[in-house]
């Protein structure tokens, strides 16, 4: 950065003296104009030139040179030189005693200079100047892109950005602990993470080609700059300064903000290819195209451990509420959720002790949970995870439902545990979610269901009151599986069919005549009881609904 220090130590300068201002000699010198008229606007200012004057075509009174001084001071000139001799015999008073009051140099050339010759050495030095910074930048933003494909690329740009900027650098994630290259003093890095963290939402709206955002802070420079690709922010960069910022600090926190998104592109690439053959290699297991235990493990790297650990299959269902099919995963919104929610998912099986191998299938999330725990029982921490998850939005109006299947060793049973939860989410029962092996009678009926004698049983026991019901749309089937479900109590059956009890004890007579038998007898009752069941799993619902 070029100041009115540096430009006094130039040749051309050598015969000048500084009237005013000493104290503002720090000041940037970007550019030089030749000025020579007393009033002006901000066409000819971009900020830190040093103006040239003869004080041609001034008329110097008191009022006149103050308010060409402060035009000067308030759109941020750099000096002003004045060249002493015919039109400008010495500087007003009132002029030096306001330069000084803005720290604004104030030089005078007491012999003739040519301006030509000063602003051709000045603009060559500043032209040389940012030549050599652009050919620095560009050599710092290679190393910054050569560290990016390294192993630990992250913190060795962090590291570099802090060498070329002598500033402490933060690393700010939006999941996970922000860390500063050097260690910053504990209450200065809380003070401007607590500033950050409560203007989170701006900084989220602000996309990575932004230029720094910057503010000044506890006698600091504060520079912040997005990190990320495809229109997502992954983190921050954030620059601490013990001076101003200058333009070659936000280039440079620039191309190292453009060489960390490399690195974590880089590293999301392997991620995501890591997580698809994850997919690929849980779905084999799931559907039983895997067929040989030494092979399943070898994708894992638990195969030391593997005599020692349980698993379970955990289908997690997501329900929407009025578009059941909007969320397919070919939809980029509704997928980006469940990719959110899968994230969150892996996150609470690791944090109770399970590794998680996770895949897809349209609305539904398969997890493979590995148990790593020592403590407490492997059907407690999965419970804890379920009622986290159970309470996660995901869209709009979605609704969470849970199955989890029975616990194995040998991964080549996994079809089993996943079949297991299958089950329970086929089971109208649970609402929300619950183990396979807590199913009871269900489980049952699902050997019942396989065998081709299930309809005649159903028959046998029901089939009557399924036909008059269907002829005459009573719901005196329904009326007898709330009669079972509510232990044949009439006054509890009655409240939840919304009927007098008369009307009730009228349908149950009626039932009694229809089927022929006494469905209360001890030797008729379990029967009726596991017909009703049977049929109400095949008609997914249809007996527990009106």
């Amino acid at each position: 950065m070029l100041t009115v220090q540096d430009v006094l130590k130039r040749s051309l300068f050598s015969k000048t003296k500084v009237v005013a201002g000493a104290n503002g000699l720090q000041r940037q010198v970007k550019w030089t104009h030749v000025l020579e008229i007393p009033f002006f606007d901000d066409t000819i200012f971009q900020g830190s030139e040093l103006i040239l004057s003869t004080g041609f075509g001034f008329e110097w009174r008191d009022s006149s040179n103050t308010s060409f001084l402060f035009n000067l001071i308030e759109r941020n000139a750099s000096c002003l030189c004045i060249e002493l001799g015919h039109y400008f015999e010495e500087i007003p008073k009132e002029m030096i005693e306001m330069a000084n009051a803005y720290n604004f140099p104030i030089i005078i050339f007491e012999k003739f200079v040519n301006f030509v010759e000063i602003t051709q050495d000045i603009h060559s030095f500043i032209i040389n100047a940012h030549h050599e910074k652009l050919v620095e930048l560009d050599s710092i933003s290679r190393e910054f892109h050569s560290l990016s494909l390294t192993t630990h690329g992250l913190s060795n740009i962090l590291k570099l950005l802090q060498q070329k900027t002598e500033a402490s650098i933060i690393y700010l994630p939006l999941e996970g602990t922000p860390f500063s290259i050097p260690s910053l003093n504990n209450d200065i890095m809380e003070q401007i993470l607590q500033i950050i963290y409560k203007d989170k939402d701006k900084w989220n709206y602000r996309i990575t080609n932004d230029p720094p955002f910057e503010w000044k802070m506890i006698n600091r420079t504060i520079l912040l700059q997005p990190v990320g690709a495809m229109d997502q922010i992954w983190a921050y960069l954030v620059m601490v300064l013990d001076r101003k910022s200058d333009e070659f600090d936000s280039l440079l926190l620039d191309r190292a903000s453009l060489a960390v998104s490399q690195d974590l592109l880089r590293k999301y690439y392997l991620d995501e290819k890591r997580l698809r053959l994850e997919s690929t290699w849980l779905n084999d297991l799931i559907y039983g195209r895997i067929n040989n235990e030494e092979q399943a493990w070898g994708f894992t790297s638990l195969t030391s451990k593997r005599n020692s650990i349980r698993y379970r299959i955990v289908i997690i269902e997501i329900e929407e509420a009025f578009q059941p099919s909007s969320l397919s995963l070919l939809d980029e919104e509704n997928e980006s959720a469940i990719y959110h929610y899968s994230l969150k998912i892996r996150s609470e099986f690791e944090k109770y002790s399970f590794t998680p191998y996770i895949t897809s299938k349209r609305n539904q999330i398969i997890v493979l949970a590995i148990d790593l725990g020592t403590t407490n029982s492997s059907k407690e921490r999965i419970l804890k995870v379920v009622d986290t998850l159970l309470f996660v939005r995901v869209g709009e109006s979605s609704q969470i439902r849970i199955g989890i299947g029975r616990q194995y060793q040998l991964l080549l049973d996994a079809h089993n545990s996943f079949r297991e939860a299958q089950l329970v989410l086929n089971y109208p029962t649970f609402s929300t979610s619950a183990f396979y092996e807590d199913l009871g009678i269900y489980r049952l009926i699902q050997l019942i269901q396989q065998n081709q004698d299930t309809a005649s049983f159903i028959e046998d026991y029901l089939s009557p009151l399924i036909y008059y019901d269907k002829e005459y749309g009573t719901e005196l089937l329904l009326t007898l599986a709330k009669y079972f479900e509510f232990d044949r109590s009439k006054k509890l059956t009655a409240q939840d069919l919304y009927i007098v009890r008369q009307t009730l004890y009228h349908r149950l007579e009626k039932i009694k005549m229809i089927l022929n038998f006494d469905f209360e007898a001890p030797e008729n009752r379990l029967n009726v009881e596991i017909a009703l069941k049977t049929y109400q799993f095949t008609q997914q619902g249809g007996v527990s609904s009106k």
